[in-house]
């Protein structure tokens, strides 16, 4: 029984680590347009990007980086600190100006939110159908 059960487990843990690489490549894609994404990324969150192919994920962040992804970002360069984020905690969500959106799980179920005020800082546009994530 305690096989089967850790089987299960870790089934569960590879499935919601493949949904979250897809669910960054399709929201992330269809807000830059400019493929590859050029970004930058925290330990955790580099891990799910750099198995895709529409990612180029940075070792440092720099001018070029598009999009920073990730939660926890100390001491970032000056050239950094005024860069999109799409978090990955509801925390860094809200405690970070440039947190135009978040990807996280709560209780096994997934959310995502957008914040409206800094979509509109960035110059950034939601296509339809992510339109009802947003937070007024």
């Amino acid at each position: 029984m305690n096989k089967i059960f850790l089987l299960l487990l870790i089934s569960l843990s590879l499935f919601a680590r493949d949904y979250t690489a897809k669910l960054y490549e399709k929201v992330l894609s269809s807000i830059f347009e400019d493929l590859p994404i050029v970004g930058y990324a925290d330990r955790e969150s580099v891990k799910e990007l750099q198995k895709s192919d529409i990612f180029e994920i940075q070792t440092r962040c720099s001018d070029n980086v598009d999009v920073l992804v990730g939660s926890r970002f100390k001491d970032l360069p000056t050239e950094c600190r005024n860069k999109p984020l799409f978090a990955t905690t509801y925390k860094a969500y809200i405690q970070n100006g440039n947190a135009f959106g978040a990807f996280y799980w709560r209780k096994g179920r997934p959310q995502i939110h957008f914040n409206k005020t800094v979509l509109q800082k960035f110059g950034l546009e939601l296509p339809k159908r992510l339109r009802r994530f947003v937070d007024e």
